[in-house]
C-alpha cells in the first residue's frame, strides 16, 4: 500500500461497536483513515456514545431520517472531494447518500469495498429488484467485506466473485464484554439482589419490533412455563422500540408472571444483565446477523436461536454452545427453552466455555486484519 494512500470509511452513524473497530483499525493501518457519518444520531437508534472516540467527520449534525436525501449527498460529496481518499469502504447502500459515494469514486477512479451483513433471508426477495442489485453491486464495487457465511453466500448469489469477498465483518469488543462480565460475576449476590434479578433466566436484547419476532417469543415462553412448571426461569427483556406496548398486553393476557422489562440499556450496562444470565434467546424472523449473540457469547453464554438469524452458521453449534429453533413455530421455541434449561450444570459451564471458544475467532484484530487485506488487494489489483 502506498504512504499517498487514504481511506475512508462511511457508515449512517458510528455507534460503541463501529468505533471499537474503527479504533483498532486505524492503528493497523499504514496509511491515514478518516471516518465519516452521515449524521450524528438515526431514529431507530438510542446509543450514547461516552468513550474516547477517533475523530469522525459528521455529514450533519442531527436526525438522519430529518434530512433530505440530497442535502446529505451533497454535503458527502464535498467531504470526499476535500478528502480525496484513494480508497472508501461504504456500509451498505440503502441511502442515496451510499450509493452517490460509489458513483464518486467511480468518476474519480477510486476503489470501492462494500461493507455488508445482509443476507437472502432478511426479507421478501423480488426477483427482478434482485437482478438489478446484482448488476449495480458488480459494477460499483472492487471488493466486499462481510459478516459471515449467509451474507457471503448472498452476495455471491448476486454473481458478486467469490475471491473478492473477505469475512468477518459483524464483531464486538469482546473483551471489554468479557472482563465486564467478569467484574459482575465476583459481585454477583449483591448485584443479582440489587437489579432484582432471578437466579436463572432467559434474556433478551434488542428492539422491540415485528422482526423480532417477540410476540411468538412470549407465546413460546407460556407453553414452556406449563411444561417445567415450578423450575422455570424469568424471561427478562432489555430494550425498546414500537411494540412495547403491545407485547405488554400480550404477557399480560398470556397470565405471564415471570417477565420482566427492563427498558434499554447502554453498552456499559449491558454486560451485567449477560454475566447474570443463563442463556440469551434471540428469535427473529429475520436477522441479518446478530450483534448481541457475539457479546453474550464474550460474556459465556449458552445461545437459543432462530434459523432465520445470520450469524448460525458462523457461531452457534447445536448442542455445543446452544440451540437453534424455527423461527415460525411456538413449539420449536419452547422445546429449546426446554432442553437448555434442563442442562446439568456441569453441561451448561461445557456450553459457556464453548461459546467463548467459538467467538474468539471474531474480534476486532481480526476485523483489521481482513479489512486491511481486502484494501491491499483491491489497491494491488
Amino acid at each position: 500500500m502506498k504512504s499517498s494512500n487514504k481511506i475512508a470509511l462511511i457508515h449512517t452513524q458510528f455507534g460503541p461497536y463501529h468505533f471499537a473497530r474503527a479504533k483498532n483499525f486505524i492503528q493497523k493501518s499504514p496509511v491515514p483513515v478518516r471516518l465519516i457519518q452521515l449524521a450524528s444520531q438515526e431514529a431507530q437508534r438510542e446509543w450514547v456514545v461516552d468513550f474516547d472516540t477517533p475523530e469522525v467527520i459528521t455529514v450533519a449534525n442531527g436526525t438522519l431520517e430529518a434530512f433530505a436525501s440530497k442535502t446529505i449527498v451533497h454535503k458527502l460529496v464535498e467531504h470526499l472531494n476535500k478528502i480525496s481518499p484513494s480508497l472508501i469502504a461504504v456500509a451498505g447502500y440503502r441511502h442515496p447518500a451510499m450509493r452517490a459515494a460509489t458513483r464518486w469514486a467511480r468518476r474519480h477512479n477510486v476503489a470501492t469495498v462494500l461493507l455488508s451483513d445482509s443476507q437472502y433471508l432478511d426479507r421478501p426477495r423480488n426477483p427482478v429488484i434482485e437482478k438489478l442489485k446484482s448488476l449495480w453491486i458488480r459494477k460499483n464495487f472492487d471488493a466486499a467485506f462481510v459478516a459471515g457465511a449467509s451474507a457471503s453466500l448472498y452476495l455471491s448469489n448476486l454473481g458478486f466473485p467469490r475471491n473478492r469477498i473477505w469475512r468477518g465483518y459483524d464483531v464486538v469488543d469482546n473483551n471489554y464484554f468479557f472482563s465486564n462480565a467478569e467484574t459482575t460475576r465476583q459481585q454477583e449476590k449483591e448485584i443479582r439482589k440489587k437489579l432484582s434479578l432471578s437466579k436463572y433466566y432467559f434474556l433478551y436484547v434488542g428492539r422491540f419490533s415485528p422482526e423480532k419476532n417477540l410476540l411468538r417469543l412470549l407465546k413460546a415462553y407460556q407453553a414452556y412455563c406449563h411444561n417445567v412448571e415450578q423450575t422455570a426461569w424469568s424471561l427478562v427483556l432489555v430494550g425498546s422500540g414500537p411494540q412495547e406496548t403491545e407485547l405488554k398486553t400480550k404477557a399480560t393476557d398470556l397470565g405471564l408472571k415471570n417477565v420482566f422489562w427492563l427498558g434499554f440499556k447502554q453498552i456499559n450496562e449491558l454486560p451485567t444483565y449477560y454475566a447474570l444470565a443463563s442463556s440469551l434467546i434471540l428469535p427473529s424472523v429475520s436477522e441479518p446477523w446478530g450483534l448481541v449473540v457475539n457479546e453474550a457469547m464474550a460474556c459465556g453464554l449458552p445461545i437459543l436461536i432462530s434459523d432465520r438469524c445470520g450469524c448460525v452458521p458462523d457461531l452457534v453449534f447445536p448442542g455445543i454452545n446452544g440451540y437453534l429453533f424455527d423461527a415460525f413455530d411456538v413449539d420449536s421455541i419452547a422445546s429449546a427453552m426446554i432442553s437448555i434449561s434442563r442442562q446439568s450444570n456441569d453441561r451448561w459451564k461445557k456450553m459457556q466455555h464453548s461459546s467463548r471458544q467459538i467467538i474468539a475467532n471474531y474480534t476486532t484484530e481480526q476485523w483489521s486484519q481482513a479489512l486491511l487485506d481486502a484494501i491491499e488487494s483491491t489497491l494491488n489489483s
